[in-house]
């Protein structure tokens, strides 16, 4: 078999014929459905976010959080941690002296974004921020983190802080729940984008308090 490389004016040569013949049986798409209602569309987004919540090996659970810097948009992987469509509520635990919280301080406003490779699915989550330090919502996310997520927390500097050659930090006879940090956010604004192989398509939600209810509405990708 011969490869012609006009651009280089020469040719390669290679030889198949000891290896054996494989069908090419893969799709560049896959085969997903193509939503068009949009309370369904609403329901399989709430249920992919909070299967996430609960399976590590999920797309969208490890999805990047945005805040609001003092000159520019902050961006960072987090792990998803709860969620619950009845309160419209997403969560993560940090340390509370990571810039984020700073952040979340200045300007509560984030938002979370998460992409599927094989669905082609885009998720983007806006909503309003808080953070938990001493009450109930931070227990609960302590309690329920393994020994291993709270020992991470076991760090006498602040994240960030500059250090003479890379090291984790940790100090394993330093406290780790003065450390730590939970952040719950409450979505009010939803942005799903389709990859489909029958067209690209897109919709937009956002929740009315006074309606307490969410309006959809197909957009142009």
């Amino acid at each position: 078999m011969s490869l012609d490389a006009p651009e280089y004016g020469a040719a390669v040569s290679c030889s198949f014929s000891a290896l054996p013949l494989v069908p090419l049986s893969f799709s560049l798409h896959p085969l997903v459905d193509r939503f068009s209602d949009l309370d369904t569309l609403l329901d399989h987004i709430w249920t992919y976010v909070a299967d996430a919540s609960t399976n590590a090996q999920h797309p969208f659970r490890t999805p990047t959080f945005g805040t609001v810097g003092t000159d520019a948009p902050r961006l960072r992987t987090v792990v998803l941690r709860t969620a619950d469509r009845e309160a419209r509520m997403l969560g993560f635990h940090t340390d509370r002296r990571s810039q984020k919280i700073e952040q979340i301080r200045g300007t509560p406003r984030i938002v979370w974004q998460g992409w599927d490779p094989e669905r082609s699915e885009q998720f983007r989550l806006r909503g309003t921020a808080s953070i938990h330090t001493d009450d109930d919502v931070a227990d609960a996310l302590w309690t329920a983190a393994s020994d291993e997520e709270r020992r991470l927390y076991r760090r006498p500097t602040a994240p960030g802080t500059p250090t003479e050659a890379p090291e984790h930090g940790l100090d394993e006879s330093a406290p780790g729940r003065p450390h730590f940090a939970a952040i719950r956010t409450v979505i009010d604004e939803i942005n799903w984008l389709h990859l489909h192989p029958d067209g690209h398509y897109r919709a937009h939600f956002r929740y009315h308090s006074v309606q307490n209810d969410w309006d959809g509405q197909w957009i142009v990708p």
